[in-house]
């Protein structure tokens, strides 16, 4: 076995306790009745557009089963987030739509987190974050595509 880089190693455990914090810091600041699974999924449908899709393609995507995708469609269903509709296309499938409810409690809790955005802004180097962006991006993007590697 050939023995890896350490700064490699040390880089995505940096990245995976970044994500934890940030979860954290949003679980905290959620609105009531939305989870962070809820959050994810409706922020995930947003960012692409997709405010309109099936279970199984959220969980594909979000890299989860679908056991897990239909609770988290439940919960947000039984808060008024999402609704959950025969698919025309296919009999047997769901489309999973936002609501107008979902939609502004994804935007309180993205708004929940403005004080601290506002302070990371004033203590951080932005433009060394915008140097980096594009290159932790290609990262993501090659994770993305090699998820079956």
């Amino acid at each position: 076995m050939s023995q890896r880089d350490p700064d490699l190693s040390a880089f995505f455990t940096d990245i995976a306790i970044i994500d934890q914090l940030i979860d954290a810091l949003r679980s905290r600041r959620l609105p009531p009745g939305l989870s962070l699974a809820g959050f994810g999924v409706m922020n995930h449908m947003v960012r692409t557009g997709h405010e309109t899709t099936s279970p199984a393609a959220l969980a594909r995507a979000l890299q989860v089963t679908r056991g897990a995708i239909t609770g988290v469609l439940h919960k947000l269903e039984a808060e008024g987030f999402v609704t959950l509709e025969p698919d025309p296309d296919d009999g047997r499938g769901k489309k999973v739509r936002i609501t107008p409810a979902g939609f502004a409690a994804r935007q309180a809790a993205i708004d929940a987190l403005e004080p601290l955005v506002v302070r990371f802004e004033r203590e951080m180097d932005l433009e060394a974050i915008r140097r980096m962006h594009p290159e932790i991006r290609r990262i993501r993007e090659y994770l993305d595509n090699n998820r079956d590697v």
